[in-house]
C-alpha cells in the first residue's frame, strides 16, 4: 500500500512543482518586464524546498505495515496544503505589460501564508500521529521535529501579516534554516 500512496503523492508534487517552474521560467523569459522581489523568490525557493524534505520524509513509513484509509486521509492531509503553497506562490506572466512580483507577494500573501500554517500544523500532526510508525525514529524524535515545525509555523505567521520587510526576511531566513536542519536531523536516508 506505500507504493500506492507515495504514488498518489508523488503525482500531487509533481504537479506543485510544475507550477512553480513554469512561474520562474515565465518570469526569466519575461526579463525586463519584471519587476523583481526577493522575498516572492525566496518564499518560492521555500515551497519547493519544503515539498522536497516532505517527500524524503515518507521514506520513514514505507515500514508500515497496515495501511487504514485514516492514514492515507493523514498523509493527504499534508500534501494537499502543500500543493496550495505552491500553487498561490505561483504568479502567472501575462504575454505582454510589466509584472510586478511585489504587487503579487502583497497581494497573495494572506493566501499563501494560511497555505503554510495549514502545511505546518498537518506536518505536526502527522508528526504525533507517525510517531510509532517512522521507522528511523527514536519514540520521543516527533517531539524534536515538532519543535522544529513550530518556530516555521510562527515564521508563516510573521510572514503573512508583518508589514516590515525586515520581519519578513527575517522568516525566510529562519524557515530555510529550520528546514535544512529537519532535513539534516530527520531525512530518511535509506
Amino acid at each position: 500500500m506505500f507504493q500506492h500512496v507515495a504514488t498518489l503523492l508523488s503525482f500531487i508534487f509533481a504537479i506543485a512543482l510544475t507550477h512553480v517552474f513554469a512561474s520562474a521560467s515565465e518570469l526569466i523569459q519575461a526579463g525586463r518586464r519584471v519587476r523583481f522581489d526577493g522575498l516572492l523568490a525566496s518564499w518560492m525557493f521555500i515551497a519547493c524546498f519544503a515539498l522536497v524534505v516532505n517527500w524524503i520524509g515518507l521514506l520513514g513509513l514505507q515500514s508500515l505495515k497496515h495501511w487504514s484509509l485514516g492514514q492515507v486521509i493523514l498523509q493527504l492531509g499534508w500534501a494537499v496544503p502543500q500543493y496550495f503553497t505552491c500553487s498561490l506562490v505561483s504568479i502567472k506572466v501575462p504575454e505582454s505589460g510589466h509584472v510586478d512580483m511585489k504587487a503579487f507577494y502583497e497581494k497573495q500573501r494572506p493566501k499563501l501564508f494560511s497555505a503554510f500554517i495549514v502545511l505546518y500544523a498537518a506536518a505536526m500532526i502527522e508528526n504525533f500521529c507517525d510517531r510509532n510508525n517512522t521507522e528511523e525514529w527514536a519514540p520521543g524524535d516527533w517531539i524534536g521535529a515538532n519543535l522544529l515545525v513550530l518556530p516555521m509555523l510562527i515564521a508563516a505567521l510573521v510572514a503573512g501579516w508583518a508589514k516590515p520587510r525586515f520581519l519578513q526576511w527575517s522568516a525566510v531566513c529562519l524557515t530555510v534554516a529550520l528546514q535544512a536542519w529537519f532535513l539534516i536531523s530527520y531525512g530518511t536516508w535509506s
